[in-house]
């Protein structure tokens, strides 16, 4: 596969190109000779999703951390959830606490730096 911004080869299962970074969307074959044999945009790869904002996300985790609300806004469902149980179960003051923690942390960039799809917060 070659990246369209660059020109290089990267791996078919790339989803972004290893020499200038850029999110690989087109898929291309060539034969040895540089000749094009086919080419055709993925289907679940046509651009990148919105950024997600690391001051969002850190304040959703500081404010409202207890109920998982910054993980449901990273894509991360299944840690939102074992938020609400913790929170459930501890009367809110656990799921308070590993919220507020976490909120911070992503403010801080020192834990959570990217969301569900893999793509930097902003």
């Amino acid at each position: 596969m070659i990246c369209n911004k660059c020109g290089e080869r990267v791996p078919d299962e790339s989803r972004y190109c290893m020499y200038c970074g850029s999110r690989v969307n087109k898929i291309q074959y060539y034969n040895d000779d540089n000749t094009s044999l086919k080419s055709y945009y993925r289907d679940i790869d046509i651009g990148p999703s919105d950024p997600k904002s690391k001051t969002t996300a850190g304040l959703l985790g500081v404010f409202l951390g207890a109920f998982g609300i910054h993980r449901f806004y990273l894509g991360y469902t299944g840690i939102g959830i074992a938020q609400i149980v913790v929170s459930v179960l501890t009367c809110i003051i656990g799921g308070a606490i590993w919220g507020f923690i976490e909120g911070l942390c992503i403010l801080c960039d020192t834990a959570i730096t990217t969301d569900s799809e893999g793509n930097d917060l902003v």
